[in-house]
């Protein structure tokens, strides 16, 4: 048995990052033999391990042959003589291909420790498009890793994946999870490459405006909200699954009213609408973001402010006639329409 540290751990130590997690395949072992040592199978397609101390992901050297559509959609053979060039040729680009022995050497069977100084994403095979998902993993990459571009065995690939039209077989979530990872680095880059190898259908459709640039923000809802925007609200309409980000969305519709009201009632429609509890922990940071008038706090926090215990003993509708005449009067005083 011969266990190596493999995958992004790799690629990022030679980077000269530090690595979040870190993965080993196993040569040379059974599911039977893993178990004896104490590790812990969890792996429903294929054997993975988590080592009994340090609950880290151990997987078993594997071949896999596509059977299917889609992401899981591949045979495995993790049998005993499954070798590690083997276990590297299925991955995505070389640069996630390359072995650590416990000596710290490494094993590089498919160059990409040149494609790394070379900053090329390179497919290991023609097998990439195989799994639509490493499109969306490429785009990824492409948003984290600075300075990095595509090779073109990599874009004919990519074309492939489009061409194929299997994105629609991925699950939103697994979609998702690429998405969030992008968010929290260049987002731009990531959907550059998502619009110029159309990739864009199912997950990203009506992505027909890309920015030249998308501000940063500690709350990346703000950065989404910021494309979907200049698409009429209406990109990625099928992915958007997180409440935090429909939240998000809600509350930049509304103030989209606020700065261009048709009327008085709608104002007061917006205005009470951001009212609401589910904003209040994040609309000054969205305002700030968006860069929109100062008043639009200051008219939400005299309101909230209002003591409007006199209405207890109202009938409804006296209610909202006598909270309508306060928005009428904090419209006139900031000037909003």
């Amino acid at each position: 048995m011969k266990i190596y540290k493999v995958g992004g751990s790799v690629r990022d130590k030679i980077l000269g990052k530090s690595a979040q997690d870190n993965d080993y395949v196993v040569v040379g072992a059974t599911v039977k033999e893993m178990l004896k040592q104490g590790y812990k199978q969890v792996g429903k397609d294929f054997p993975v391990f988590l080592h009994p101390e340090t609950n880290e992901e151990y997987a078993l050297a594997r071949k896999e042959r596509k059977t299917s559509l889609g992401h899981k959609g591949f045979d495995f053979n993790f049998e005993k003589d499954v070798t590690l060039e083997e276990d590297l040729y299925r991955r995505d680009l070389t640069i996630n291909a390359i072995a650590e022995d416990k000596d710290g050497n490494l094993i590089d069977p498919f160059n990409g420790l040149e494609d790394i100084k070379r900053k090329k994403l390179k497919a290991v095979s023609k097998a990439f498009s195989e799994d639509p998902l490493r499109a969306l993993r490429v785009a990824r990459f492409m948003s984290q890793l600075n300075g990095f571009t595509l090779h073109s065995d990599t874009e004919d690939e990519l074309i492939k994946i489009s061409e194929k039209k299997e994105l629609y077989d991925l699950s939103r979530e697994r979609v998702w999870e690429e998405v969030t990872k992008a968010l929290h680095h260049d987002f731009l880059k990531f959907l550059k490459v998502i619009t110029k190898y159309k990739l864009q259908e199912p997950w990203f459709s009506n992505l027909d405006n890309v920015p030249k640039e998308i501000p940063i923000s500690i709350h990346k809802e703000n950065m989404w909200c910021y494309v979907s925007k200049l698409n009429h609200y209406n990109f990625g309409s099928e992915l958007i699954h997180k409440k935090t980000f429909k939240v998000f969305l809600e509350a930049w519709q509304k103030l989209d009213e606020l700065s261009n009201p048709r009327n008085k009632e709608q104002l007061i429609r917006a205005l009470g609408g951001l009212c609401s509890p589910k904003f209040s922990q994040i609309i000054k940071n969205i305002i700030g973001y968006r860069n929109d008038p100062d008043e639009y706090l200051s008219i939400l926090r005299d309101f909230n402010n209002k003591d409007f215990s006199y209405l207890n003993d109202l009938s409804s509708q006296q209610t909202i006639h006598e909270k309508n005449k306060f928005w009428n009067a904090l419209i006139v005083k900031y000037n909003l329409l």
